[in-house]
């Protein structure tokens, strides 16, 4: 799997561990009831969400990265102190960052 994203926090890797990690459950339990077709079409529905979320995110952050709007520049700056400052929230952005 590839995704494109600009280099923010590698999630374009970690999008394509996740999606190695479905197919591969997925290829097991198909080959275990010996029906293969609809892999494909279940590995597209279960990735959808995560990736579609993550492409919003990622733009997001980009957008703000690159706005020269100081409301946006403000809102970002709350947002990296809050994540660096408030523990449980840092950790929670870990774990959603490293899938």
């Amino acid at each position: 799997a590839g995704h494109r994203f600009p280099p923010i926090g590698a999630q374009g890797l970690n999008l394509g561990f996740r999606d190695v990690a479905v197919l591969r459950r997925l290829l097991t339990i198909a080959r275990q009831r010996g029906n293969l077709k609809s892999t494909a079409t279940e590995y597209d529905r279960r990735r959808q969400v995560d990736v579609n979320a993550r492409t919003f995110g990622v733009d997001v952050l980009n957008r703000s990265l690159l706005a020269d709007f100081a409301p946006v520049s403000a809102a970002r700056a709350v947002a990296v102190a809050a994540a660096r400052n408030i523990a449980p929230l840092r950790r929670v952005m870990m774990r959603a960052g490293l899938g």
